[in-house]
């Protein structure tokens, strides 16, 4: 799976409006965490990718809805999950206790 990232000067407002929603999601868990955004022009969707080493993936619907990938999951098998329905319950991102993070 090859993606090139999406700049913010080129993103749509639906594109831009997807990000800030994965954006919001993960800095509620990690708010340092850096991500690059990449468009799934397939999918109508964006993808958020922590550049370092052992990063995570989110994955966001055009309606909002997310997908969380640990990176050991093989970014097209996580692809294939997003594509089948598979998301995570925002309230996954909400920590609860110190330490806590999103599966």
């Amino acid at each position: 799976m090859m993606l090139s990232p999406l700049e913010p000067e080129e993103a749509s407002s639906q594109q831009r409006r997807l990000i800030e929603r994965g954006e919001h999601l993960v800095r509620q868990m990690w708010p340092d965490i850096t991500v690059n955004a990449f468009a799934l022009p397939d999918d109508d969707a964006v993808l958020l990718v922590q550049p370092e080493r052992g990063g995570a993936s989110l994955y966001i619907a055009a309606d909002e809805s997310v997908m969380f990938a640990a990176s050991s999951l093989e970014p097209g098998a996580a692809l294939e999950l997003f594509r089948s329905g598979r998301r995570t319950d925002p309230v996954e991102f909400v920590p609860h206790a110190p330490g806590r993070s999103a599966r």
